[in-house]
């Protein structure tokens, strides 16, 4: 069965897991389990807990970036991981773990001041990214598209992904095209074939 996931909230603290399952266990919603992060495959570590029947809240924690982030993962539809998102939000609140806020990320991107930073704040801004797409987002992934570091080309391939929005595909067509580093060309490549996939086929 599929799991439609709400927009994801990015943390401000990494090492928060603690505080956030004491939250949890306050307001009563039920440990669904644990994965542990696979550095190899960077997938991040996951912690869950049900808020309904088929609806649970999973925080994810990312250690090569230092990056957490919640969201609401619905077996019941993509409006349902939605309408149970002010859940975990009332229970970070609770917990006095803050949010990054689309200025805030945005604006991180903006100030960062080496490739290592900026790609990070890059991949925390396509987390962070809304459904939709939002023209300072778009703006922040074309830049990385053009920017001299391969670091942070890399980190604007993978925000893009994170985003996920279809329409982008074609920017990382481009990058596959004429990207100077072949590891870009054909990363840009792999994940344009993959958001092509998640485009609604014509009638």
């Amino acid at each position: 069965m599929r799991l439609h996931r709400s927009r994801r909230l990015v943390l401000w603290e990494y090492d928060c897991v603690d505080r956030f399952a004491a939250s949890a266990a306050e307001v009563g919603w039920l440990s669904a389990g644990e994965l542990p992060a696979e550095p190899s495959t960077g997938t991040p570590r996951r912690s869950s807990w049900q808020l309904t029947t088929g609806v649970f809240v999973t925080l994810f924690q990312a250690p090569e970036r230092q990056l957490a982030y919640v969201a609401v993962l619905s077996m019941l539809g993509r409006e349902a991981a939605a309408h149970f998102l002010h859940l975990p939000e009332a229970s970070l609140e609770l917990a006095g773990l803050d949010v990054w806020t689309d200025q805030e990320l945005i604006g991180a991107v903006s100030a960062a001041s080496d490739p290592g930073e900026h790609a990070t704040a890059l991949i925390r801004a396509g987390l962070g990214a809304p459904a939709e797409i939002a023209e300072p987002w778009a703006r922040a992934f074309f830049a990385a598209a053009e920017h001299p570091s391969e670091e942070v080309r890399a980190a604007g391939i993978e925000a893009i992904m994170h985003a996920g929005w279809p329409r982008f595909a074609e920017l990382l067509r481009a990058m596959a095209e004429r990207d100077p580093s072949r590891d870009i060309r054909e990363l840009a490549q792999r994940s344009a074939s993959v958001l092509e996939a998640r485009t609604p086929a014509g009638p």
